[in-house]
């Protein structure tokens, strides 16, 4: 089983990663300017044996800050959604390279796993910010799907949350809970 989080819409909305930072190079440029041990490392040996011109290109993420971010994908089609979202448009919404959860003790214990988690949940706000209109409500929703099923549980209702995103502010601690429908409106 696995845990996934969706965002349903009234309208289509863009599709695609954002918030990552990174540098496109080919591997030659990658394994002679910026890292020449890479060439003794299995990974690049086997990329330069797939493609021995060197001329793939790659992403080059300068540190896991840089990489975190959030992945939308195209809309679901399924009739599995109406007993959950009010809208039509259902996105399948990813955490790149971190999380939508953060709090204070993992900003104690693990402080790199929290800073790509808080630009995951930043991004994910920030790309609603961008994307809706005044008066707009869009809903968030996690669950945990089987093989079989995609939605097998209804919303807690003790966990329905509101957020006006006019106001919204992200702080130290957030976590978009398992089973939670969060309606966001601008």
């Amino acid at each position: 089983m696995s845990l996934f989080y969706y965002a349903a819409a009234s309208r289509e909305l863009p599709t695609g990663s954002f918030g990552q930072q990174y540098t496109v190079m080919t591997i030659s440029d990658y394994s002679r300017k910026v890292n020449p041990a890479a060439k003794d490392q299995f990974p690049m040996q086997v990329l330069l044996e797939k493609y021995p011109q060197g001329d793939k290109l790659m992403e080059i993420y300068v540190t896991e800050v840089d990489a975190a971010g959030i992945s939308i994908a195209d809309p679901i089609s399924t009739q599995e959604t109406r007993h959950l979202f009010t809208q039509p448009f259902v996105y399948q919404v990813y955490p790149e390279f971190g999380s939508f959860r953060m709090t204070e003790e993992m900003k104690q214990t693990h402080p790199i796993q929290y800073q790509c988690s808080k630009k995951c949940l930043s991004e994910l706000f920030d790309y609603l910010r961008r994307n809706m209109e005044a008066g707009e409500e869009i809903e968030l929703y996690s669950c945990w799907a089987n093989e079989h099923q995609r939605f097998p549980d209804t919303p807690k209702k003790e966990l329905e949350l509101l957020l006006q995103l006019s106001a919204f502010q992200l702080k130290d601690e957030f976590e978009w809970k398992e089973r939670q429908l969060i309606r966001v409106i601008k």
